[in-house]
């Protein structure tokens, strides 16, 4: 969504209007246009991929992957982890 300022700024005559009788505006409308993108982008973006992952302990590093369960006594199979940002 980040390409949405400019598109905003150069297409509607509200936006060029203002531009044009006040140039001083610029900075403040492009820099507003920015947060309202990114406010609204930036949470959509983060929630379509998900956070936690699985991956098989055949493909974890080498000393991860014949990790005992202590209660089991059982290997992991799969560990679960949290990507993050």
């Amino acid at each position: 969504l980040s390409f949405v300022p400019p598109l905003l700024r150069g297409m509607p005559p509200p936006f060029q209007k203002l531009v044009q009788n006040n140039p001083k505006a610029r900075v403040p409308l492009t820099t507003f246009l920015l947060l309202v993108s990114f406010g609204v982008g930036l949470p959509v973006t983060t929630a379509i991929f998900p956070q936690v992952a699985k991956m098989d302990a055949n493909d974890a590093e080498p000393q991860f992957q014949h990790l005992v369960n202590p209660q089991t006594q059982q290997p992991y199979k799969v560990f679960y982890y949290n990507k993050g940002l």
